[in-house]
């Protein structure tokens, strides 16, 4: 496993991270009033790009050194400057030599310095040799060497400071395919190949090591996403891992090249928690468009039912008040037709409370929705009831009924029924006015109820019929005709509610036919 700040293993890849060249600095200190020791490096140096700075006091220095190439410290006759370099050369920053100037020093004083801690003694006479020079620029590029190699590693460490603190897995290529770092995080997620994740290991390589520890099979549907990845180092994907620790876990990968064409670095994000409250904000909008779609359907519903209250209520209100009229004109009526009369006017208000009940005592401003309550009750009785109530209402009309097929009772909601087969026949009225005649017609086989309402009037253009149940549409032909249009919609829907459909049949001037098609769940 990867752990030395600076790998030692042979790598063929260019510089990484080091962006900028670094100023060369030579130190001088102890030099004469004379500043013969800066002269003498400035005569020295002069055509090189080298800094050349006078320290004159140890603080200086010593905060100085660090980043100084050479130092140069002269030394007299006294020890004073020897302890400075035995304590200067303890430094763990230092990266250039610290050599001394003795100017009238012999060999034997040159090497008593040299075992004091000075990498090279120099006296006047070496100092003035022509190969003074180059000696002196071999010492400076080595410790540019040195002061090169620390800032690459200095950058590498603030470089793995700043991945280490990441909450993402990351893996960094260099411009050659190969990996230059990969962060603990990553390693964690891979434990089986974590110590074959080495600084130079080709991407591809990597790849397999990885997909491998993944289970990720090349007939697997991810294999051709992740390596089509791996091998552009380009671009974004997503995927769910679905073994060990990780699984259901979702991750997104994420290429980003490094300035200077210097590589790519891969980051691995967990994205679950980010998925997951994405699906649930998606859950939360369906869920409120849902109720929105059920609002305006509740309100619409109102709106229908406010229409159909004035729509159907003038049956039963006209029955009561014709009625009423009778009764208050005719002080010679028997008591037998009073009767009869009233029958029939408490019949009609009881039509009356059973439309108020199924509009009021349903969820209707509540749910948006009218549930069916079925109850055993006499289907024939009911066609009766409502074909002489609009008999009776239209003088001039002939309306029929035959319920000879209908055997027992069924079960369905009443009240309902009602609406349905009111809204039918006083639609056969209303449309048929020469020579008219309406026939009701039911019969019930097994649990199979069919009822066909059937008119001689004006009839619906063929290219209309599929038309008649929506919502507010009047055919061309009740031109003049009042209505709302809601009521056929209205049978729709209080068929659908109990399982049932309805279809029409018509021809132009001759007249309708609505076919009711019902399931007796009784």
């Amino acid at each position: 496993m990867y752990s030395a700040l600076v790998s030692t293993e042979p790598v063929q890849s260019k510089p990484f991270l080091l962006n900028r060249k670094p100023q060369s600095y030579v130190l001088v200190y102890g030099d004469d009033k004379e500043k013969e020791a800066s002269k003498l490096l400035w005569s020295t140096l002069s055509a090189s790009d080298i800094k050349i700075e006078n320290i004159d006091n140890i603080q200086d220095l010593k905060e100085r050194i660090s980043d100084s190439v050479l130092t140069f410290i002269v030394v007299g006759d006294d020890d004073s400057n020897v302890e400075l370099c035995k304590m200067l050369s303890q430094e763990a920053t230092l990266i250039g030599d610290i050599i001394g100037l003795a100017y009238d020093a012999d060999t034997d004083r040159r090497i008593q310095l040299v075992a004091a801690g000075f990498d090279s003694i120099f006296n006047r006479h070496m100092a003035q040799s022509i190969d003074f020079k180059q000696i002196i620029l071999k010492k400076i590029e080595k410790s540019r060497v040195r002061q090169t190699n620390r800032i690459m590693q200095e950058e590498y460490l603030r470089f793995r400071a700043a991945l280490a603190a990441s909450p993402d897995a990351l893996i960094v290529f260099d411009n050659e395919g190969r990996i230059f770092f990969v962060s603990e995080h990553y390693k964690r997620a891979y434990p089986n190949i974590a110590s074959r994740l080495v600084r130079g290991v080709p991407v591809m390589e990597a790849f397999e090591m990885a997909r491998i520890e993944e289970g990720v099979t090349t007939d697997d549907p991810r294999y051709n996403l992740l390596k089509n990845f791996w091998e552009s180092l380009s671009g974004q994907i997503e995927f769910e891992s679905d073994i060990g620790r990780y699984k259901g876990r979702t991750w997104r990968m994420k290429a980003s090249p490094l300035m200077d064409g210097q590589g790519t670095i891969v980051t691995t994000t967990d994205i679950t928690s980010i998925e997951m409250r994405k699906r649930e904000i998606e859950e939360a909008s369906r869920q409120l468009a849902e109720s929105l779609q059920k609002e305006q359907e509740a309100s619409q519903l109102q709106k229908q039912f406010i229409g159909m209250v004035s729509h159907e209520f003038r049956t039963p209100l006209a029955i009561i008040d014709g009625h009423a009229q009778v009764i208050l004109r005719r002080d010679d009526m028997d008591r037998e037709s009073v009767q009869a009369r009233c029958k029939t006017i408490r019949s009609a208000v009881s039509r009356l409370v059973q439309m108020m009940e199924s509009i009021l005592s349903s969820n209707l401003l509540k749910t948006g929705r009218i549930d069916p309550d079925p109850e055993d009750f006499d289907l024939a009785a009911l066609i009766i009831e409502l074909c002489e109530e609009q008999a009776e209402l239209s003088k001039s009309h002939s309306i029929k009924h035959d319920i000879t097929r209908i055997t027992g009772q069924v079960r369905l909601d009443r009240k309902m029924m009602t609406l349905i087969l009111t809204n039918l026949i006083s639609n056969a009225v209303k449309f048929t006015k020469e020579s008219p005649l309406i026939t009701v017609t039911a019969a019930t086989q097994d649990d199979a109820i069919t009822i066909e309402v059937a008119d001689n009037g004006i009839g619906i253009p063929e290219d209309e019929l599929d038309k008649v149940f929506e919502r507010y549409y009047r055919a061309s032909t009740s031109n003049g005709i009042p209505g709302t249009g809601i009521g056929l919609n209205l049978v729709q829907q209080l068929l659908s509610l109990q399982g049932g459909r309805i279809e029409v049949k018509s021809a132009l001037g001759q007249g309708t036919t609505f076919i009711i098609n019902l399931r007796n769940v009784n």
